[in-house]
């Protein structure tokens, strides 16, 4: 077993000394976490009860992802449509430091 540091990101309404939440800021952190290199260290760490339980649950929360994602295709939005590309363009200019309203104005100008 070894230990590990990963890094992620969270985008989150800004709520912050006082903020209305208007706004949108990307937050960076860290984790730390174990990584098993065994079954051994697996056994070691879990009962067999937590195992199968755990299985359970990925075997569950992996039909439940398909069968969600199957069901609500349908109702998705044409990634081709003037709405999701105005979204993806609103995003792509907020991924380079632009806050979202400065971002929507200037999106918005390109597309009328």
């Amino acid at each position: 077993m070894k230990n590990e540091t990963a890094e992620g990101k969270a985008t989150v309404a800004d709520f912050s000394n006082g903020k209305d939440g208007s706004t949108e800021i990307e937050v960076s952190y860290s984790f730390d976490y174990k990584e098993y290199e065994s079954l051994a260290e697996v056994q070691e760490q879990f009962s067999n009860a937590e195992l199968v339980n755990l299985a359970n649950q990925r075997t569950k929360g992996t039909a439940n992802s398909g069968a969600r994602q199957k069901a609500i295709a349908p109702y998705a939005q044409d990634p081709k449509s003037r709405a999701a590309v105005r979204e993806q363009m609103i995003k792509l200019a907020m991924s380079q430091g632009k806050t979202k309203e400065v971002a929507e104005k200037f999106v918005d100008s390109l597309l009328s």
